[in-house]
Protein backbone atom coordinates (compact mmCIF):
# COMPACT_ATOMS: atom_id res chain seq x y z
CA UNK A 1 0.00 0.00 0.00
CA UNK A 2 1.28 3.56 -0.73
CA UNK A 3 0.93 6.05 1.97
CA UNK A 4 -2.70 7.58 0.90
CA UNK A 5 -3.70 3.92 1.59
CA UNK A 6 -2.76 4.20 5.12
CA UNK A 7 -4.84 7.03 6.20
CA UNK A 8 -7.70 4.58 6.96
CA UNK A 9 -9.12 5.45 9.96
CA UNK A 10 -11.43 3.85 12.43
CA UNK A 11 -12.40 6.14 15.59
CA UNK A 12 -15.30 5.84 17.93
CA UNK A 13 -17.08 9.19 17.99
CA UNK A 14 -17.72 11.48 21.18
CA UNK A 15 -20.18 13.72 21.99
CA UNK A 16 -18.97 17.31 21.42
CA UNK A 17 -21.66 19.03 23.88
CA UNK A 18 -23.84 16.70 26.27
CA UNK A 19 -26.64 18.35 28.71
CA UNK A 20 -29.80 17.50 30.16
CA UNK A 21 -31.38 17.54 27.22
CA UNK A 22 -29.10 14.70 25.49
CA UNK A 23 -25.82 15.27 23.31
CA UNK A 24 -24.29 16.38 20.16
CA UNK A 25 -21.88 14.19 18.44
CA UNK A 26 -20.05 15.31 15.06
CA UNK A 27 -19.61 12.28 12.67
CA UNK A 28 -17.72 13.96 9.88
CA UNK A 29 -16.83 17.49 8.74
CA UNK A 30 -15.64 17.09 4.97
CA UNK A 31 -17.56 17.67 1.78
CA UNK A 32 -20.08 14.50 0.98
CA UNK A 33 -21.65 13.64 -2.42
CA UNK A 34 -23.91 10.74 -0.41
CA UNK A 35 -25.06 9.78 2.44
CA UNK A 36 -26.99 6.48 2.57
CA UNK A 37 -28.46 4.17 4.76
CA UNK A 38 -27.53 0.30 4.15
CA UNK A 39 -29.06 -2.52 6.61
CA UNK A 40 -27.17 -5.77 6.91
CA UNK A 41 -28.73 -9.20 8.44
CA UNK A 42 -26.89 -11.24 10.29
CA UNK A 43 -23.80 -13.10 7.92
CA UNK A 44 -24.03 -10.79 5.15
CA UNK A 45 -20.98 -9.40 3.18
CA UNK A 46 -21.28 -6.52 1.46
CA UNK A 47 -19.10 -4.64 -0.72
CA UNK A 48 -15.79 -6.38 -1.73
CA UNK A 49 -14.59 -3.35 -3.77
CA UNK A 50 -12.21 -0.05 -4.11
CA UNK A 51 -12.47 3.03 -5.52
CA UNK A 52 -10.07 5.08 -7.43
CA UNK A 53 -11.60 8.50 -6.71
CA UNK A 54 -14.29 8.77 -3.96
CA UNK A 55 -13.16 8.35 -0.10
CA UNK A 56 -16.34 6.15 1.78
CA UNK A 57 -16.74 6.88 5.27
CA UNK A 58 -19.07 4.24 7.37
CA UNK A 59 -20.80 5.52 10.25
CA UNK A 60 -22.30 2.62 12.67
CA UNK A 61 -25.66 3.27 13.67
CA UNK A 62 -26.28 -0.67 14.97
CA UNK A 63 -24.98 -3.48 15.33
CA UNK A 64 -21.55 -4.86 14.76
CA UNK A 65 -19.54 -5.98 11.78
CA UNK A 66 -16.15 -7.38 10.71
CA UNK A 67 -14.57 -4.51 8.57
CA UNK A 68 -12.04 -6.06 5.79
CA UNK A 69 -9.61 -3.33 3.98
CA UNK A 70 -7.08 -4.49 1.83
CA UNK A 71 -4.72 -2.84 -1.15
CA UNK A 72 -6.22 -3.17 -5.24
CA UNK A 73 -4.87 -6.50 -4.97
CA UNK A 74 -6.26 -8.06 -2.29
CA UNK A 75 -3.30 -8.25 0.06
CA UNK A 76 -2.01 -6.98 2.88
CA UNK A 77 -5.43 -7.59 4.29
CA UNK A 78 -6.37 -6.21 7.91
CA UNK A 79 -9.39 -6.90 9.47
CA UNK A 80 -11.34 -4.82 12.41
CA UNK A 81 -14.43 -4.76 14.25
CA UNK A 82 -16.58 -2.10 14.08
CA UNK A 83 -19.41 -1.26 16.13
CA UNK A 84 -22.32 1.38 17.37
CA UNK A 85 -20.66 5.25 17.18
CA UNK A 86 -17.65 3.74 15.01
CA UNK A 87 -16.59 6.14 12.22
CA UNK A 88 -14.26 4.67 9.71
CA UNK A 89 -12.37 6.42 6.64
CA UNK A 90 -11.70 4.56 3.89
CA UNK A 91 -9.57 6.35 1.30
CA UNK A 92 -9.08 5.94 -1.94
CA UNK A 93 -7.58 2.75 -3.79
CA UNK A 94 -8.26 0.70 -0.42
CA UNK A 95 -10.64 -2.49 -0.91
CA UNK A 96 -12.95 -2.86 1.82
CA UNK A 97 -15.63 -5.64 2.36
CA UNK A 98 -18.04 -5.69 5.44
CA UNK A 99 -19.74 -8.75 7.18
CA UNK A 100 -22.63 -8.54 9.60
CA UNK A 101 -21.73 -10.33 12.78
CA UNK A 102 -24.78 -9.25 14.07
CA UNK A 103 -27.37 -7.53 12.72
CA UNK A 104 -27.00 -3.53 11.78
CA UNK A 105 -27.19 -0.32 10.55
CA UNK A 106 -24.46 2.05 8.99
CA UNK A 107 -24.66 5.50 7.15
CA UNK A 108 -22.93 5.27 3.98
CA UNK A 109 -21.17 8.48 3.26
CA UNK A 110 -19.32 9.31 0.13
CA UNK A 111 -17.54 11.81 -1.77
CA UNK A 112 -19.01 11.12 -5.09
CA UNK A 113 -22.93 11.06 -5.48
CA UNK A 114 -25.28 8.51 -6.52
CA UNK A 115 -26.57 10.10 -9.92
CA UNK A 116 -26.22 8.95 -12.92
CA UNK A 117 -23.36 6.59 -13.47
CA UNK A 118 -21.05 8.56 -11.50
CA UNK A 119 -20.56 5.76 -8.64
CA UNK A 120 -20.63 2.62 -10.26
CA UNK A 121 -18.27 3.91 -12.37
CA UNK A 122 -15.69 4.20 -9.98
CA UNK A 123 -16.52 0.43 -8.16
CA UNK A 124 -13.86 -1.80 -8.89
CA UNK A 125 -14.83 -5.46 -7.43
CA UNK A 126 -12.45 -7.64 -5.72
CA UNK A 127 -13.43 -10.76 -3.82
CA UNK A 128 -11.88 -9.93 -0.23
CA UNK A 129 -14.37 -11.90 2.02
Amino acid sequence: MTKAKLRFSNKKIKPAFTDKRGSISDILEEPVGHIGIITFAKGVVRANHYHKKSVQYSYVLEGKIELTIADTKGKKKRKYIIDKGTLTTIPTHTAHAYKALTKATILDITTFDRKGNAYEDDTFRIQLV
